[in-house]
């Protein structure tokens, strides 16, 4: 085992990110566990090494109950190498993102109650003048009594420098970060408030309100609205659904401060459900006309309206169809009927019966499958034209399904072309450099100018496509994609370009 500052020993890694690694070790001196914190070796000896020193004595000044107490800071020789490392209170329970996967989306009484525990240690901290910088659920560690427990305090502002950004690395965690911070502009306590309301929200849908690649979420934040909570399906009460979008506000001006959040959120936390208080004992049931109002009934209500008010304009437009369609069918009769006659000749000479009934076949499979995989509004224009593509174009669609002359280069293997980089991407990232052409890999460099971007993935899964449209040697394929790193999830939605090279697709740029 590994000895620090010929004090703590080193038992076993238990986690790592982009510039640091955390070892759970024990206190020799003190006979007590520890988590040591240890900056990666080639920014030990450097002016952040120095800044993050500097800020875990800083955080080490904070006493709160909620926040994580940092014990030591210094500089010792770790693994051959001079590094700067900080040593804090070892909390076991893991952290809130792994809380929430365990159990899923939090309760509301639950989510006030951990909430008002973060807010009341940020409130201590920015009383002090300490900004946090870059809170999210990975940074609130749950005890054994799942409490939550604030930790990382300073660390962000000590990498906040030139070093911080090397090789595309971002300060904080874009997911999380207030539209300030991801515009360069100073970051003030509401910051901070901003950050624990995107964690809130995530707590409560299961979802953070953003997704996409990075540039996406940042401009998210900086110009898109949140979708509110219960519009995804979460029975939240609709107080705390307010507070968490008052800390989402794009001004910070318009963010409650971190005292007042625990305030609020304390009041919420103790306060009884509205349909649990003071009813009369036996009450005889109410009737249609008595019956009470909910925030689910006032929903379902709102949504039968608009349901009514759109079948009573199907049904307007449907009267000035019928009314429409004689005098339009009146005006031009005889050229109606030899289109007609000329669609139906042309029909019959091109598809068979048993034709027409393939045909047929595919577009309810196509619109099976589009149902299955969509699983929400957004997503059914795409099947749709998909489908319309497939029923009306079929001469195109058989003709994707056979091999081509040049060895089968067709658009089936370039969508599997697609499918198998980001397969290899998940699970050897050197191995996704292979996927691109010989002209994209001269234009990139080094093979770790693609494979970096991969080194965070767990995996992959394809939310739309690959679909592919061939020109010749060449094939554009469109997809989307939802990428699960260790600290964050991308949705990115790209277009390949991909050529012909030894007999294989290869992938030429993404855009």
């Amino acid at each position: 085992m590994e000895r620090l500052a010929n004090r703590f020993v080193l038992e076993k890694e238990i986690g790592s990110g982009g510039m640091s690694r955390v070892f759970l070790g024990r206190d020799e001196v003190l006979d007590r566990p520890v988590a040591v914190k240890i900056l990666k070796a080639d920014l030990g000896g450097t002016d952040v090494g120095t800044r993050f020193q500097r800020e875990g004595r800083t955080a080490a000044k904070l006493s709160h109950p909620v926040i994580v107490r940092v014990y030591d800071a210094g500089e010792s020789e770790f693994e051959g190498h001079e590094t700067s490392y900080i040593v804090m209170e070892y909390v076991p329970g893991g952290d809130l993102k792994d809380f929430v996967d365990e159990h899923g989306a939090l309760p509301g009484a639950r989510l006030a109650a951990i909430g008002e525990s973060v807010a009341a240690g940020l409130a201590h901290a920015h009383e002090r003048g300490i900004v946090h910088r870059d809170i999210k659920p990975h940074n609130i560690l749950m005890d054994e009594k799942d409490r939550p427990r604030l930790t990382d305090f300073g660390i962000a502002r000590a990498l906040d420098s030139s070093q911080a950004t090397r090789t595309g690395a971002y300060l904080g965690t874009a997911l999380y970060s207030a539209p300030e911070q991801l515009k360069g502009e100073k970051v003030t306590p509401k910051s901070d408030v901003y950050s624990l309301g995107v964690t809130l929200y995530e707590a409560a849908t299961g979802v953070v309100p953003f997704t996409g690649s990075t540039i996406e979420v940042a401009t998210q934040h900086v110009n898109k609205e949140p979708t509110p909570p219960v519009e995804r399906g979460v029975d939240l009460d609709a107080g705390l659904e307010a507070l968490i979008l008052a800390c989402l506000a794009k001004d910070p001006n318009d963010r409650p401060s971190a005292e007042a959040l625990q305030t609020r959120l304390a009041a919420l936390k103790s306060s009884p459900a509205p349909t649990k208080q003071t009813a009369p004992a036996a009450p005889p049931p109410p009737t249609t006309q008595e019956r009470p109002s909910t925030p689910q009934s006032s929903e379902r209500l709102r949504r039968n309206r608009g349901l009514l008010a759109l079948l009573a304009l199907l049904a307007v437009l449907a009267v000035i169809g019928a009314l429409a369609i004689p005098s339009l069918l009146n005006s031009d009769t005889n050229d109606s009927a030899s289109r007609d006659n000329k669609d139906q000749n042309k029909a019959a000479s091109d598809k068979s019966p048993d034709a027409n009934n393939a045909d047929a076949g595919k577009a309810d499979a196509n619109d099976a499958d589009g149902e299955n995989a969509s699983g929400n509004e957004q997503d059914q224009p795409v099947v749709t034209e998909q489908t319309t593509e497939q029923t009306t174009q079929p001469e195109k669609t058989q003709a994707e399904e056979q091999p081509d002359e040049s060895g089968g280069l067709n658009a089936i293997a370039a969508e599997q072309t697609i499918r198998d980089h980001y397969a290899a991407a998940a699970d050897n990232p050197d191995a996704a450099w292979d996927f691109l052409s010989s002209r994209y890999q001269n234009e990139l460099g080094a093979p770790e100018a693609w494979t970096g971007q991969f080194g965070t993935l767990e995996q992959v899964e394809f939310t739309r496509g690959p679909t592919a449209q061939v020109d010749g040697d060449t094939a554009t394929v469109s997809f989307s994609t939802r990428a699960t790193h260790t600290d964050r999830v991308d949705e990115p939605s790209p277009t390949a370009t991909l050529v012909q090279e030894n007999g294989e697709w290869k992938i030429d740029g993404l855009s």
